[in-house]
């Protein structure tokens, strides 16, 4: 199964990329944000769009 089949949106905003999609327990949506730097490893987990996108917007990656 293919990234684009499991999350329903995808932005990008820098190197930060935010994606959403169904929890596979509750079926609510769930949104990720993260670095897509190959050494930064950082990712966090939000319940809203809103939350995800601040989180993309002030991530300042250590790798550069």
């Amino acid at each position: 199964m293919g990234l684009y089949e499991i999350w329903s949106e995808m932005h990008r905003v820098g190197t930060t990329a935010i994606g959403g999609g169904p929890d596979r327990r509750t079926g609510e949506m769930k949104y990720v944000a993260a670095c897509d730097a190959e050494d930064c490893g950082w990712s966090s987990a939000y319940d809203s769009y809103e939350a995800a996108m601040v989180a993309a917007r002030g991530h300042r990656c250590p790798v550069r």
